[in-house]
C-alpha cells in the first residue's frame, strides 16, 4: 500500500514548496527592508545558542524584508507604542524610522524607476522655465540619517552601500544637464560651525535651511541673493518639541536643541502683498499645506518654491528679504499644479522635495516612457 495516497500526493509537494520558500529566498537578491541591528553570529555561537544565535537568526529569515514591512504596518494599524518608529543615535539624539528613510539614505533602498520618474519630472519643468526665459534648479533637502550619518548607530553603518538613491539623482541630473544642488557638501560644511539639524525632530534647522538657500541661489546665477550667516541669526534659544519626541511618546530629553533665531531685518515685520489668482487650489494632499504667495515691493527675482516642511517655513524669511515676489506651494508628491508656473512666471523655479520624499506616487501628469 502507498504511503500516501494518489490524491494527497499534490497536497504533500504544495506543502513542500510552501515550507521551502523561505529557504529559497536565502538565495535570491536581498529585497528592501528594515535594517538589521546583528550583522553575524557571536563568537562560540553554539555555546548559550539561544542568546548567541538567534538574535542573528532573527535578523536573516527568509524574506526578512516584506514581512518586517507588513509587521511593522499592522503593529501601526493596531496602535502599539510609538516608541519603535524612533532609532537613538549614538549621541542620544532620535531618528526616524518611518517611510524608509534609513534604508534610503545608506543606500539599502534604491529605486532607479524613482529616479527616472524624477528625472522625467526635471527635463518638463526645465523646459517650462526655458520657454519663458527663466531658470529651473532642483535640489532634495537631505534625510537627519543622510547629514548625520555619523550619529547613527555603528551597526547601522556598517551596512552603508556604495551608492544611495541622493547618488543616483545627482548623477542623472549631471546626465540629463539639469542644475542640481547636491545639498550634502554644503551642509558638511556648515556642520563643522554648529549645528545644522535638530536633534529630536526630522527637520533642519535654520543654519541648515539657510545654507541650502544660499547654495540654490548660487546655482541659479544669483550669487548676490546669498544671506550671510552672520546677518541673518541672532541668540540662540532653548527649542523643547520635536515631531520624533511626540513619535516616540517622550516628553522631554536632555540635552533640548537649541533655535535659531532670526534677527532684523529678516525676522520681519514683513510688509508684502497678497498676490490673488495665482494659486487657485490647495495641493493635493490629504494634509493641507496651504501655501504663500505674495509681494515684497523691493527689487529682486520673482521666486517660486515647489517644496514640502522643509521650505515652508525655513525659506520664508530669505524669500521675502531676496525676491520681488515669491510663491511658495506643496510639491504634493509631483502632482501639484504646474499652471502656477503659467500664472505666475518665476525668473526662478525650484523643485525641492526631501530626500525621503523625492518619489512620485502618482504618474497621470507624468507618466513613465513605454516599458519603464
Amino acid at each position: 500500500m502507498a504511503l500516501l495516497m494518489a490524491f494527497r500526493r499534490w497536497w504533500a509537494i504544495l506543502f513542500v514548496a510552501i515550507l521551502s520558500l523561505p529557504t529559497l529566498s536565502l538565495l535570491l537578491p536581498e529585497m528592501p527592508g528594515p535594517i538589521r541591528n546583528v550583522l553575524a553570529p557571536e563568537a562560540r555561537w553554539w555555546e548559550h545558542a539561544s542568546e548567541r544565535l538567534d538574535p542573528y537568526i532573527n535578523n536573516s529569515f527568509g524574506f526578512r524584508g516584506p514581512v518586517l514591512a507588513a509587521h511593522r504596518r499592522y503593529l501601526r494599524f493596531i496602535g502599539s507604542a510609538p516608541g519603535t518608529r524612533v532609532l537613538y543615535g549614538t549621541d542620544g539624539s532620535l531618528f526616524l524610522r518611518d517611510d524608509n528613510a534609513m534604508e534610503q539614505s545608506i543606500g539599502q533602498l534604491v529605486r532607479p524607476q524613482a529616479v527616472e520618474r524624477l528625472a522625467i519630472l526635471a527635463r518638463e519643468l526645465k523646459e517650462k522655465m526655458t520657454a519663458i526665459g527663466g531658470t529651473f534648479v532642483l535640489t532634495l533637502a537631505p534625510n537627519a540619517h543622510t547629514a548625520r550619518f555619523e550619529m547613527l548607530p555603528d551597526y547601522i553603518r556598517q551596512q552603508r552601500q556604495a551608492r544611495s538613491e541622493y547618488d543616483l539623482v545627482a548623477a542623472r541630473m549631471k546626465r540629463d544637464g539639469i542644475t542640481f544642488v547636491d545639498l550634502r557638501p554644503f551642509l558638511a560644511e556648515a556642520a563643522t560651525q554648529g549645528p545644522i539639524y535638530y536633534r529630536y525632530d526630522t527637520h533642519w534647522n535654520a543654519r541648515a535651511a539657510l545654507a541650502a538657500f544660499n547654495a540654490v541661489m548660487a546655482a541659479a546665477g544669483q550669487p548676490q541673493l546669498a544671506i550671510p550667516e552672520s546677518e541673518a541669526f541672532g541668540a540662540t534659544q532653548i527649542r523643547t518639541s520635536g515631531d520624533l519626541l511626540t513619535v516616540a511618546g517622550i516628553t522631554s530629553r536632555e540635552p533640548p536643541d537649541s533655535e535659531y533665531v532670526w534677527k532684523p531685518p529678516l525676522a520681519g515685520p514683513h510688509d508684502t502683498t497678497p498676490l490673488t489668482g495665482i494659486v487657485t487650489a490647495p495641493p493635493p494632499e490629504k494634509d493641507d499645506y496651504g501655501f504663500d504667495a505674495f509681494a515684497t515691493g523691493h527689487a529682486g527675482p520673482r521666486i517660486m518654491v515647489v517644496g514640502d516642511s522643509f521650505t515652508q517655513s525655513y525659506w520664508h524669511n530669505p524669500l521675502v528679504y531676496r525676491a520681488s515676489a515669491a510663491v511658495w506651494i506643496h510639491h504634493a508628491a509631483c502632482e501639484f499644479d504646474r499652471g502656477i508656473i503659467d500664472r505666475f512666471k518665476p525668473d526662478i523655479l525650484i523643485y525641492a522635495p526631501t530626500e525621503r520624499f523625492l518619489t512620485c506616487k502618482n504618474w497621470s501628469r507624468t507618466p513613465l516612457p513605454a516599458g519603464g
